[in-house]
């Protein structure tokens, strides 16, 4: 079974998906271009009611965006949290049925390390 995330510079091409740990929950960029969630087989959700042929893929960027391309390389959909991210921004298909982008930064240190 495919993976359940997708950290900074990697990509799902149309067709792709990402599926939860217990296979529940897909992460799909469909052949009409929209970026869906399905919970058990059923859309919950779609990024756009509109169809397009020229979407490519989705990729998360290192800058904590996680955009749709056309095949002209630009910009469709885009989650609009760039930079938010570092190099350990990962997005995460979630049993719960919900698709998360964590910023997995230590935010507090105690600075006992050797």
């Amino acid at each position: 079974m495919p993976g359940s995330t997708l950290t900074n510079g990697e990509r799902l091409s149309v067709g792709e998906s990402l599926f939860s740990p217990d296979g529940s929950v897909e992460l799909k960029i469909q052949d009409d271009g929209k970026f869906a969630i399905y919970w058990d087989g059923e859309c919950r959700f779609q990024n756009t009611p509109e169809q397009r042929d020229d979407i490519n893929s989705v990729v998360m960027q290192d800058d904590g965006n996680l955009v749709l391309y056309t095949h002209d390389n630009e910009p469709a959909w885009a989650s609009d949290t760039g930079g938010e991210g570092d190099d350990s921004c990962v997005l995460e298909v979630q049993d719960d049925g919900n698709v998360v982008l964590y910023k997995r930064t230590a935010i507090w240190a105690s600075n006992t390390s050797k």
